[in-house]
């Protein structure tokens, strides 16, 4: 047990979006949170570090747009590529923007610690133990007590997510809260279940055709996915692609240079690569679920939070990890037991603000799988076609 009962604890694990935006909403509330991160603030973050319209206005709504504005590099269009060729630029009214990962990611979790949240950074999670009434998370140093914990640990997570329950819930013996481990099957044709998507990206100086747009090249070696270049500054972009790997394929590296050779060769010819080519994996769903346990929140990548067919993580972190927050703040102010069951409203919150999101993201992703791009490149000039195509890609202006 806590030796303060008057005190709520919260320890939320991760520093990105998602727990940034949890540690936001729980020290306005009141609630005492400490950030445990894996790695040291600001670091590198393999992600298109797009900034779609939903998340600048969630950005705003959290209280510090114009701090991550002032930052970003406005993006004013999209340029769709084809499998064949064939490409359309689309100009729309909707505000994006990009924002390298390490900047965006440390203005988050700087503003958390400002409104009364505690970061330790260089800090490795081992595993989680959930008592009666209170939950230990055990660091390689140290064993901290809270009240509940909300996993934001991302993707490939710090946790090897083995809890011990004790106590009258000891009958559950050890539950396994390992996204990952849902998302090595192969490609379920209905997309219903978890994915673990790859990507693999540079940054590069000096490349040739750049302007204020992004640009999205779906070939039909990463359909549905798709390779991008991504403007941060006016000098500088990131270059990456997406995909789902099947056994026997081609891996994220020859894929990479498949590309590049392919589309990309000659605008990169005087181009200088800014350090290395680096890789992580998406963590997406269609269906938000398993996203608690007992005195447990998972939000973000560690509940598969990201879109199937956009790979947009940035707003469901930023969306689950402030629900999530407003969600244990309630709870803990309510005296709730911080049960399962109990905690289920916030899954609840989640499904009804990202379910039809995602599940539109199924529809975009089953259509990518067939002709129907490149067969509407083929009638570009049509008005028709290019108010659709704005209508469908505007999502992939993500993160």
């Amino acid at each position: 047990m806590l030796d303060d009962v008057g005190t709520k604890r919260v320890i939320v694990i991760g520093a990105g979006p998602a727990g940034a935006a949890a540690a936001m909403e729980l020290s306005a509330r009141g609630v005492e949170c400490r950030i445990l991160e894996r790695k040291t603030l600001p670091r590198t973050k393999a992600c298109g570090s797009g900034l779609s319209p939903w998340t600048l206005e969630l950005i705003d709504r959290l209280g510090v747009g114009p701090q991550i504005r002032q930052q970003a590099f406005r993006i004013d269009g999209a340029i769709i590529g084809g499998a064949r060729g064939e490409s359309i630029e689309l100009r729309g009214d909707h505000e994006t923007a990009v924002l390298r990962r390490s900047e965006l990611d440390y203005t988050l979790v700087q503003e958390a610690c400002r409104r009364g949240a505690v970061l330790q950074d260089n800090t490795l999670v081992k595993h989680i133990d959930v008592n009666t009434g209170s939950v230990a998370v055990t660091t390689l140093e140290e064993t901290i007590e809270a009240d509940l914990v909300i996993d934001c640990s991302g993707a490939t997570g710090q946790l090897d997510r083995k809890t011990t329950f004790h106590g009258p819930s000891a009958s559950k013996k050890t539950a396994q809260h390992d996204a990952g481990s849902l998302l090595t099957r192969a490609l379920p044709s209905t997309f219903t279940e978890n994915l673990t998507l790859h990507t693999i990206m540079g940054w590069y100086q000096g490349v040739q055709g750049c302007s204020d747009v992004v640009e999205l090249f779906f070939e039909d070696e990463l359909r549905p996915h798709y390779a991008w270049i991504f403007p941060e500054t006016k000098e500088r972009v990131n270059i990456g692609l997406c995909f789902y790997p099947t056994p026997g394929s081609s891996n994220a590296r020859e894929r990479f240079e498949t590309f590049i050779d392919k589309r990309l060769s000659a605008r990169l010819r005087h181009a200088d690569l800014l350090g290395k080519w680096i890789g992580h994996p998406v963590q997406v769903s269609t269906v938000p679920s398993a996203l608690t346990d007992d005195r447990i929140l998972r939000a973000g990548e560690a509940g598969a939070l990201a879109d199937a067919a956009t790979a947009e993580g940035i707003y469901h972190g930023l969306l689950s990890g402030s629900t999530a927050g407003k969600c244990a703040a309630e709870q803990l102010n309510n005296h709730s037991t911080l049960s399962k069951a109990e905690l289920g409203v916030y899954q609840g919150h989640i499904k009804k603000a990202l379910g039809t999101r995602l599940l539109l993201g199924r529809t975009l992703m089953s259509a990518l799988r067939t002709p129907a791009l490149d067969w509407a490149l083929s009638v570009k000039s049509s008005p028709l076609t290019q108010t659709v195509l704005t209508r469908a890609f505007s999502g992939l202006y993500h993160g």
